[in-house]
């Protein structure tokens, strides 16, 4: 089967320059015609098999979901919300801004120390990785191989699931950048054997005019390709 692994798009807690996770915010105007430009992108090929559709229960993924659906013409097409798919609980440092965090946590890097982390009076790694294997074995291995998957999580959840699905070392994780709002990441998942293929990673080239502002600089921090490996 085929997964089109998908970033929420701007919200408006995006916007605000704080870190957040589980306060819920909803898409600015800007994420909605993000929603329409990935929408547009993917269109073509999600029309060529039947579609299942899973997001996270914050409005901001679902609301790039339905819109998504929309721009695709297929608004009718039942979706599931699911807390296995809801962004990583970063207790204490929710609402902080970055450099609050640098000053406070120091030793709490969601970036390059992923693997290692453990939010102050929220969720670790091995949480989030532990929600993303239950909802691979509760609903995508139910699934069956000719179907196309949408799925639409957060940035640090997306990182976790697809380093799982490919079955990487969880240091690996830490070489994986963050995605953009609306980036694609498409996996080719064999769910007999439990294997996967990436076929692409981080497609943020939809965005154009619409690409979040110094994207660049912190979004794209790996020292060495993850692709590779």
């Amino acid at each position: 089967m085929k997964l089109y692994l998908i970033r929420h798009a701007e919200s408006y807690g995006n916007i605000k320059g704080k870190i957040i996770s589980t306060t819920d915010f909803e898409l600015t105007e800007k994420g909605i015609s993000q929603s329409q430009r990935i929408g547009q992108k993917i269109c073509l090929e999600l029309k060529q098999a039947p579609i299942s559709a899973y997001c996270s229960p914050l409005a901001r993924a679902r609301q790039t979901l339905v819109e998504i659906l929309r721009s695709t013409s297929q608004e009718n097409i039942p979706f599931t919300e699911t807390p296995f798919l809801k962004e990583m609980d970063l207790g204490l440092l929710e609402g902080m801004t970055w450099e609050e965090r640098r000053k406070k946590y120091p030793e709490v890097d969601l970036d390059k120390k992923l693997s290692l982390l453990k939010a102050p009076c929220g969720e670790s790694y091995q949480d989030v990785k532990n929600r993303c294997e239950t909802f691979v074995k509760e609903y995508l291995e139910k699934e069956t191989n000719e179907k196309n998957i949408l799925i639409v999580s957060h940035g640090i959840t997306l990182r976790v699931l697809t380093n799982f699905l490919l079955n990487r070392p969880d240091e690996d994780i830490n070489f994986l950048n963050w995605m953009e709002n609306t980036a694609l990441t498409k996996l080719i998942w064999e769910k007999e054997s439990h294997t996967c293929q990436l076929a692409g990673l981080n497609d943020y080239s939809h965005l154009k005019e619409l690409q979040t502002v110094g994207y660049e600089k912190w979004g794209l921090f790996a020292s060495r390709d993850y692709w590779t490996g």
